[in-house]
C-alpha cells in the first residue's frame, strides 16, 4: 500500500511538472467575439492521443469546449483556470470557467458576460460536509485529521451572470436560493468501454461484491462509513478503487489484515483487465459521498458496466430509485439498509437492474448529449447579449 502511494504522489508531480512545461495557453483568432476560458488547457494539445483520452471525463469534454467555440466562430485563449496570466491581454466579451482565473479575468473584464462552469456542488456545501464528516471522524476514532478538499472561497457563483452546471437537481439544491436562477444544467459524459459484453458480465456478477470507487478525500466520499460496514459483515465482499490518503487507511489496516474481505486496488486504469476483473466480478456500487457534481463519473462509468448504484442525494439525480437505491443519510444505518435491500433482489432483478442502468447512461451521459446541451445554452446567451 505505501508503495502504491509513492507512485501515486510522483506520478501526480510527474504530470504537474509536464503541464507546468507546457504554454499554459491556447489562443486562436475567429470571429470578432472574444471569449476567455479558464479551464485545462492539456487535453487541447494531446488531440491525438487516444489513450490520454482514457482518463477523466474533463479531458474529452475539454475538446468539445473547444469545438463548440470552433464552430461559433469565436475568438478565444484557453488559459489554465491556476496558472499565471502572464502575456493575457486585451478587452475579452465574454469569460468562462473556473476559479482563481474566472474571477481574476471579471475582474479586469467588467463589461464582459460572466459564465462559471461548476462542475461539483455549491463549494461552501462541500466544505460545510467536509468539516463536518471530517470532524465525526476525529471525534469517532480520537485522531486529529486534516480538512482534504476544501475549496478555497471565492465569488465566482456571486459575480456570475450565468452558472453551466454539470449536475443534477440535487447538485441545485447545494446552492443558496438567490443563486439558483442563474443556474444552467448539463450532463457530464462517462468513459466508452470497447468491447464489453453487458451478458457476460452478468453471467460472471457476484451479488455479494461490491465496489467503492472514488478519488482522494475518503472521508468526503464516504469511505469511513464503508469500511465499518464491511469489517463487522466480513461474509461481503468490498473492492476498494482509487487512490486512499495513508493517514485515512491506517486506522482500519489492522482490521482489514484479520478479516480478509475487503481488497484494496489504490489508483487503477480503467482499461485494464484488473480493473475489467472487478467490474465484471461486483454487482453493486456503494458510494456514500457528501458532495459531488451531481452523478459522478465514478457511478455513471460503472453503471455503463452494468453495475447497480447505491447512492447518496448528493451522488445522484432524481432516477436513483429507479436505477439502485438512493441512500437516507451518510451513516451505518442506512448503509445496511440499502445491503439488505441488495440482498434480496432476486438474480432476474439484479440482471433486469444492470441492463437498465448500462442503457440509462450510455443513453444520455454521452459526448453527443454534452455537447448539444452545452452548445444550445451558450447560444442562447451570446444570442441574448448578441455576441454571436
Amino acid at each position: 500500500m505505501i508503495y502504491q502511494n509513492i507512485k501515486q504522489k510522483l506520478a501526480g508531480a510527474l504530470n504537474r511538472l509536464s503541464i507546468a512545461l507546457l504554454p499554459n495557453y491556447i489562443k486562436k483568432s475567429g470571429g470578432k467575439k472574444r471569449i476567455f476560458v479558464s479551464y485545462i488547457v492539456e487535453p487541447l494539445k494531446k488531440r491525438q492521443d487516444p489513450d490520454y483520452f482514457k482518463g477523466h471525463q474533463n479531458h474529452q469534454e475539454t475538446v468539445i469546449i473547444e469545438d463548440i467555440l470552433n464552430e461559433l466562430n469565436l475568438s478565444y485563449v484557453f488559459h489554465h483556470y491556476a496558472l499565471p496570466l502572464n502575456f493575457v491581454n486585451g478587452r475579452f466579451d465574454v469569460v468562462f470557467g473556473l476559479e482563481p482565473n474566472f474571477g481574476n479575468l471579471c475582474k479586469k473584464n467588467p463589461q464582459a458576460v460572466k459564465i462559471y462552469y461548476a462542475t461539483g456542488s455549491y463549494y461552501k456545501h462541500q466544505n460545510g460536509e467536509i468539516r463536518r464528516r471530517t470532524d465525526e471522524f476525529k471525534q469517532k476514532y480520537g485522531i486529529n485529521y486534516p480538512y482534504v478538499r476544501l475549496v478555497k472561497e471565492h465569488d465566482s457563483c456571486q459575480i456570475a451572470d450565468y452558472i453551466i452546471q454539470i449536475g443534477s437537481s440535487h447538485t441545485i439544491e447545494t446552492y443558496p436560493a438567490h443563486l439558483k436562477d442563474k443556474i444552467l444544467l448539463i450532463d457530464q459524459t462517462c468513459h466508452e468501454f470497447e468491447d464489453f459484453d453487458l451478458e457476460e458480465k452478468l453471467e460472471r456478477t457476484s451479488t455479494s461484491d461490491y465496489i467503492w470507487f472514488g478519488s482522494f478525500g475518503s472521508i468526503l466520499k464516504g469511505l469511513d462509513l464503508v469500511l465499518e460496514f464491511f469489517l463487522d459483515n466480513p461474509h461481503l465482499t468490498l473492492h476498494v478503487v482509487g487512490p486512499v490518503e495513508e493517514k485515512f487507511i491506517s486506522v482500519f489496516q489492522d482490521r482489514i489484515n484479520q478479516v480478509k474481505n475487503i481488497y484494496l486496488y489504490g489508483f487503477m486504469n480503467m482499461d485494464s483487465k484488473e480493473f475489467r476483473d472487478i467490474a465484471m466480478k461486483c454487482a453493486f456500487l456503494i458510494y456514500p459521498s457528501a458532495s459531488e457534481g451531481g452523478w459522478p463519473g465514478s457511478a455513471l462509468n460503472l453503471q455503463t458496466l452494468g453495475i447497480i448504484p447505491i447512492l447518496s442525494r448528493w451522488a445522484s439525480g432524481p432516477t436513483i430509485r429507479e436505477l439502485g437505491f438512493l441512500l437516507p443519510d451518510l451513516s451505518l444505518k442506512s448503509i445496511a439498509e440499502a445491503v439488505s435491500w441488495s440482498s434480496q433482489l432476486s438474480r432476474t432483478e439484479v440482471s433486469d437492474l444492470a441492463r437498465k442502468n448500462r442503457q440509462a447512461v450510455v443513453m444520455k451521459h454521452n459526448k453527443q448529449r454534452f455537447k448539444a446541451q452545452l452548445k444550445d445554452h451558450l447560444e442562447l446567451i451570446f444570442n441574448k447579449h448578441r455576441l454571436s
